[in-house]
């Protein structure tokens, strides 16, 4: 046989250069506007802000050579901390990635004067991160108010499969940041852009293989109420190879030409199941198949069937806490250890579930955290990052991950409810939409008189469904009451007596609970003031500040209702109460009612809320920051009785 090998078939080393990429940013040049600015227009708190950076690449052959530019201003006090810098890079055993050329420097500004205070070679230190990652890390001296910091480095790429992200935020607001490339004749991308701003905006150079991207006017990262993950909504661009020219030698000659990488998601999928350690999950030899039909199934259905291999592999198989889309271990080892991790977890699951009759494939999703808010159809394999499996069974689809001891047959985890998935199946393999049927909420029904101690005694039951139930639950035992009162009524939990409650996991997963709770009453003179809801959702406006950068992600939809009947004690009277309430988010995604009525000497309150959908825009924000002081306000306002003058 022909000894070959392959290697890339370099076509036009020499490039343009890289000035034509961007507008230059000249180091140690700055601006009137740049040294007079002292606040940022769209974010007006900011203690520090990202002046301007640039990352500018080429090829050099097969190795990626990024320049990086960064310029940082001090804006108060709280802002010297940006003069504290790392950079980290994966160098491996091999120096992978590399970093290099680095240049720094301090300015200030006195009097209309600069002085600049430069870093020495000594001022910068690498350390040795575990698992090869490394950091190069320095800090900038003098740093006052209203400095300016700057440097700049070299970093160089050996891995050009997937290209570094560039993410175009920063932990600080950032006014301008800018990413070009130049990709030789030789290599060819795929590009996949996330973001409003870097989805608009024009990347064409001035010739084939010159790409460059500016976003302008980014505000900062930080963690904001119900937020999935920020890194699932930030600005950035990532890079897969999409093929090579390639020149195919022997002794007797060879033939150039130009490969593609994965054109189809079919094609994606024939690699993956053909690696050396997928192929014994998809079609198992006569020995395992022989481990994995030996369950004593005993399911009418295909539903039961398929709850009972489930419930088999959650409570029997470890799982060791490592994600990731791909297995490591034979299905083998992991029937003979009875562990793994989440991918072979799930595909052994997945075994067991085709060897006993019903249909189950591989479903690769982008996790929240994962960095991806939305995912392209195009068989870019670095959009994922979990397996989970898709089952259908008696006509219906379910989504399984046995990983998780808390969340039973057909229910996932909350980081894992995503709107699409890659489903990986010997035919029409691609993107399919994720369905997680489900009627999530709470209903309460509450009786509330006064006992002979003059307090409000309320008797009240309560039925939380689904995702509810699981939260509610939180992974503590039924017969632990002290904890799921603590996890309940926190701080107000001594009020409760006469505890009971139940679960119930047919026909859908639900947790009941009775008990009877003391109202405390509060008295003015002669008024008596009544909270009519113990148990909500909210006690206060999680939304407080002015704005908002990032979706608000509620994680899942519910339906709640409240309902409180009040008897009026004998010698009281109602004086006052909160008006009747309807309100709604724009186009209707979430409701809410608030209704007050009196039948007799009984008060009734009823309260609704619906949220149709868990995401929600933050260009809605202030409307969203509104409904929400709606629902906490009337749900926390008292019910007032009143003395008789003459009862």
């Amino acid at each position: 046989m022909k000894n070959q090998r392959f290697f890339l078939f370099f076509l036009g080393i020499l490039h343009f250069p890289l000035s034509i990429l961007a507008q230059e940013m000249k180091f140690g040049k700055y601006s009137l506007t740049e040294i007079n600015l002292q606040s940022v227009d769209f974010e007006p708190d900011a203690n520090a802000v990202v002046l301007e950076e640039i990352s500018k690449n080429q090829f050099m052959g097969t190795v990626q050579h990024a320049d990086i530019h960064r310029r940082i201003k001090v804006l108060k006090e709280t802002g010297k901390n940006q003069g504290n810098v790392s950079i980290r890079y994966y160098f491996g055993k091999t120096g992978i990635q590399d970093v290099s050329r680095l240049t720094a420097q301090t300015v200030n500004f006195v009097n209309g004067e600069e002085r600049i205070t430069k870093l020495s070679k000594s001022d910068f230190f690498e350390v040795e991160l575990d698992n090869g990652w490394k950091e190069v890390r320095f800090t900038f001296p003098n740093v006052e108010l209203g400095s300016i910091l700057e440097y700049s480095y070299h970093k160089t790429d050996k891995s050009i499969a997937f290209l570094e992200s560039w993410v175009f935020h920063n932990t600080i607001p950032t006014i301008k940041s800018t990413y070009s490339i130049d990709l030789p004749s030789y290599l060819n991308y795929r590009f996949l852009a996330q973001g409003e701003k870097t989805l608009n905006t024009p990347f064409k150079g001035q010739r084939d293989g010159l790409y460059s991207w500016t976003v302008k006017e980014l505000p900062s990262i930080k963690e904001e109420p119900m937020m999935s993950n920020y890194r699932d909504y930030l600005e950035k661009i990532d890079f897969q190879l999409a093929g090579y020219a390639f020149v195919n030698s022997s002794e007797y000659g060879g033939r150039s030409g130009f490969k593609d990488t994965f054109t189809t998601w079919q094609d994606l999928t024939k690699f993956i199941t053909e690696l050396e350690e997928f192929i014994p999950y998809m079609k198992p030899n006569a020995s395992l198949k022989g481990q994995l039909g030996n369950l004593n199934i005993t399911g009418s259905n295909e539903t039961q069937k398929a709850k009972e291999i489930y419930n088999h592999v959650l409570n029997n198989f470890t799982y060791s806490a490592l994600g990731g889309y791909f297995p490591k271990n034979s299905l083998k080892a992991v029937l003979d250890s009875r562990k793994g991790s989440r991918a072979e977890i799930n595909l052994t699951l997945m075994a067991y579930l085709r060897q006993n009759g019903l249909i189950a494939n591989p479903l690769l999703i982008s996790s929240k955290g994962n960095g991806r808010s939305r995912l392209v159809d195009t068989p870019f394999i670095d959009q994922f990052d979990q397996m989970i499996i898709h089952l259908k069974a008696d006509g219906k689809d379910y989504y399984l991950d046995a990983t998780n001891k808390s969340f039973p047959f057909g229910y996932l985890p909350f980081n894992m409810h995503v709107a699409y998935g890659y489903l990986l199946h010997d035919q029409n393999s691609g993107l399919v939409p994720i369905n997680l049927m489900h009627r999530s909420g709470a209903l309460q029904m509450t009786n509330m008189k006064m006992g002979e101690d003059g307090n409000f005694v309320a008797s009240s039951t309560v039925r939380f469904s689904e995702y509810d139930a699981l939260e509610k639950r939180n992974g503590i035992s039924l017969s632990d009451e002290k904890k799921i009162k603590e996890h309940w009524f926190g701080s107000q939990q001594d009020k409760v007596s006469d505890f009971t409650i139940l679960e119930k996991s047919e026909p859908r997963l639900q947790l009941e609970a009775k008990y009877s709770y003391i109202e405390k009453i509060g008295s003015q003179n002669s008024m008596v003031l009544i909270s009519p809801f113990q148990l909500f959702r909210w006690s206060e406006n999680p939304f407080k500040s002015e704005y908002r950068t990032f979706p608000i992600d509620f994680s899942y939809t519910f339906l709640d209702s409240y309902t409180t009947m009040i008897e009026i004690p004998e010698g009281f009277e109602l004086d006052d109460y909160p008006e009747n309430a309807e309100v709604a988010l724009p186009g209707g995604d979430a409701t809410f009612s608030y209704q007050v009525t009196t039948i007799d000497n009984t008060v009734k309150v009823s309260a609704n809320i619906n949220l149709k959908y868990p995401l929600v825009s933050p260009l809605i924000y202030a409307e969203l920051k509104y409904f929400m002081e709606m629902i906490t306000g009337k749900l926390t306002e008292p019910i007032i009785l009143k003395q008789k003058v003459n009862p």
